[in-house]
């Protein structure tokens, strides 16, 4: 009894690392938008962290710009 049930765990588990291994998609590019953007053949998703970094440099030089203007 022991045994099947290790075998019917070990079965399962191989065939659950099989429809893994299927599901993903080793090859697809991914594209980098510079911004914290990234798309693949499947889907877009944001690295927030990247992105605050850029949206604060926008921000500042902005900012900073404004302020050499004020001078003239």
């Amino acid at each position: 009894m022991k045994k099947k049930l290790v075998k019917a765990l070990v079965i399962c588990g191989m065939i659950g690392i099989g429809f893994t291994a299927l599901g993903t998609n080793v090859e697809a590019a991914t594209r980098s938008y510079g911004n914290g953007v990234y798309c693949n053949k499947q889907k877009c998703w944001v690295n927030w962290n990247e992105a605050k970094q850029q949206i604060a440099g926008i921000v500042i030089g902005g900012w900073a710009s404004s302020l050499a203007s004020m001078g003239r």
